[in-house]
């Protein structure tokens, strides 16, 4: 039986996913399918449930605005997702579903080519929604001490305060806090910097933007190109796990399949 599997969510047309998926499908023999399903807030229960009940689908990835809400629908979530508070990749096993979050390791990988040039001490983090949990989560994993989170609404993150390692701050605050940090992370899916009004160029931080299309974001804009981190990289790592699980095979991350992902996102 052909083995199926999704991506889920508000957007779910306009992922790079199923490219990604069906490049490993081909690359390994693997007779699977991988499609995006397009879900709305007021038909998520519906449509969810449908998927569950697929025999031949194996699992599916979630994405924005669903990464919390999908809980409420599995057996049991790992530990990752437990801490960080929301999920991306949700797997049948033993015919009950579990979640995990993987997203936390696309993060860490992504950011690791950089590890000999890139300090881990300081960190900015732009948002706070399921993917931004995921990259505070990496961000701590990996050894920064010092992370600042930006958000409109601060109430969502005053909880933050309990945590020695994450200073939570209004949003309006962040051009006054740019300098003197290692890493500037985007986990918002707008150039919040051009809406502060930030100078153009920001020479002495490394950026990464968890928005994959384009390539060359507005945000990333503002950061010179040996600095900048892009967010197909953490997309490729967060969807390999999935695949191994799914498929039952290690898919290979190489420039050729950045280079095929590339006509997509330039």
């Amino acid at each position: 039986m052909k083995k199926k599997a999704y991506v889920v969510g508000k957007n779910a047309s306009q992922s790079l996913s199923p490219h990604i998926f069906n490049y490993w499908f081909k690359q390994n023999n693997i007779n699977g399918e991988y499609f995006y399903k397009q879900v709305d807030l007021k038909n998520f229960n519906k449509e969810i449930d449908k998927i569950l009940l697929e025999k031949e689908v194996c699992g599916f990835n979630v994405t924005i605005p669903f990464k919390e809400l999908i809980k409420n629908k599995l057996s049991k979530i790992d530990i990752h997702s437990k801490n960080i508070g929301a999920i991306n990749c949700v797997s049948r096993i033993n015919n009950k579903w579990s979640g995990k979050n993987t997203d936390w390791v696309g993060f860490s990988k992504a950011i690791n080519y950089r590890n000999k040039i890139l300090s881990k001490k300081s960190a900015i983090v732009i948002g706070y929604g399921g993917a931004a949990k995921a990259v505070i989560y990496a961000l701590k994993k990996e050894g920064f001490n010092q992370i600042k989170v930006f958000n409109r609404t601060k109430e969502k993150i005053q909880h933050l305060k309990k945590d020695k390692d994450v200073v939570p701050l209004d949003l309006h605050l962040l051009p006054k806090h740019l300098k003197d940090t290692d890493l500037i992370v985007n986990a918002t899916p707008i150039d919040i910097l051009k809406s502060l009004l930030v100078p153009k160029t920001i020479n002495n931080s490394f950026a990464c933007d968890i928005v994959y299309r384009p390539k060359e974001t507005g945000f990333l804009s503002h950061f010179l190109k040996n600095k900048r981190i892009y967010g197909i990289s953490m997309l490729v790592y967060q969807a390999a796990p999935c695949f191994e699980e799914w498929f039952g095979v290690k898919p290979t991350i190489d420039h050729k399949l950045l280079n095929y992902l590339d006509k997509y996102i330039s």
